[in-house]
């Protein structure tokens, strides 16, 4: 994962940006939120507000590199956003709804739509911005509608935006990750969960996890849960297991990917009649990518990669995570897996995700 290079310099420059580039009264601005209305657009979508000439150059290419850089672990390539442009001119109250919106200005440009854009920032915001080139992105939500995520990317020049552009990469990708995640949740727990599937959870395995509603139990045994939502289309499933924990030689990438076959083949079958129809892990035409993270306080490892039936022309993505509850000497795996040919894969596996996130052994329980 690429570095987020913010300094103390940046920080104290942002707060900077936070007081002056927007010129508005506290109060004025507290009682135009409560009129807004509530942002709309499709999850994963943003709106690009720049210059049309800025677009078709080297701050558009870049710009659709960093936001469109392709989703790894997914059968099919896509980005990790879909981006819509649009010109500064041609922005209108319409577009303003957008729930992800990027505003892009050159400052020492003399183009119609960076003009137009400069008009956002104050003159003291502007003379920071001149003498301090880290100093390229600010914040902002709500701005025209409830539930806005809005970023403003700048620069002095082309070539001084393009290089914070590429150097922060990740850290501008996670801005707008982080908050469709919130808003994956929200979609997902609006609507009652399923109790009973959680408190099946809580039995069973002494842990927590949120099972949204639509979700059922396809299997229950004795180390092994696995939920699904399944219709003609769209195959969602969830897997809860456990071994028991020996060394920190079972995080290993072989170990763990043979820890998901023993677990799952017994009871995955796509095709009850026949016995010998198992799940496996895709590993020679795709590598699957391991990341160690902290989940919950404890060190885990997640997966992203391929599954596939043995016999059978099925298979699809799946993420996982798998970590110690030290308390009960447990190793958790716990995973989500898609089964949806011809179908957009991004947001499904964002939402199993989110899902596989709500987990919590006993030891986060107390």
């Amino acid at each position: 994962m690429e570095p987020n290079k913010l300094t103390m310099k940046n920080i104290i420059g942002f707060i900077a940006i936070v007081a002056f580039v927007f010129s508005c009264n506290l109060r004025e601005t507290a009682k135009m939120k409560e009129n807004l209305p509530k942002a709309r657009g499709k999850q994963g979508q943003i709106l690009v507000v720049i210059d049309s000439t800025q677009w078709q150059g080297i701050v558009g290419e870049t710009t659709r590199e960093v936001f469109q850089k392709i989703v790894p672990g997914l059968p099919r390539e896509e980005p990790s956003f879909n981006l819509q442009y649009v010109d500064p001119i041609h922005f209108t109250s319409l577009l303003k709804v957008q729930q992800n919106i990027i505003f892009i200005t050159i400052l020492d440009s003399k183009l119609p739509g960076d003009r137009k854009l400069k008009k956002y920032f104050t003159g003291k915001s502007l003379k920071m911005i001149q003498e301090d080139s880290s100093i390229f992105k600010f914040t902002k939500k709500d701005d025209f509608a409830k539930g806005q995520e809005i970023l403003h990317l700048f620069g002095k020049t082309e070539a001084q935006l393009v290089e914070n552009l590429k150097e922060n990469a990740q850290a501008l990708r996670n801005i707008f990750n982080e908050i469709d995640q919130k808003r994956t949740y929200r979609a997902l727990y609006n609507a009652k969960a399923e109790k009973g599937i959680n408190k099946r959870i809580g039995e069973k395995f002494n842990s927590n996890m949120k099972i949204p509603y639509g979700y059922e139990i396809a299997m229950d045994e004795k180390d092994f849960m696995w939920i699904r939502n399944y219709n003609r289309n769209i195959d969602k499933n969830v897997f809860i297991s456990w071994v028991p924990y020996r060394s920190k030689d079972q995080f290993a990438l072989d170990s763990l990917i043979a820890i998901r076959e023993r677990v799952a083949r017994p009871y995955i079958l796509y095709k009850p009649g026949d016995g010998e129809s198992y799940m496996v892990t895709e590993t020679k035409y795709r590598d699957v990518i391991r990341q160690e993270i902290n989940f919950r306080s404890h060190y885990a490892v997640r997966l992203k990669g391929l599954w596939k039936l043995n016999k059978y022309t099925m298979g699809g993505p799946f993420i996982s995570y798998a970590m110690v509850d030290e308390s009960s000497n447990r190793l958790y795996y716990i995973e989500g897996f898609l089964y949806s040919p011809g179908a957009s894969q991004r947001e499904f596996m964002r939402e199993l995700d989110v899902i596989l996130r709500t987990f919590k052994p006993s030891e986060n329980l107390k």
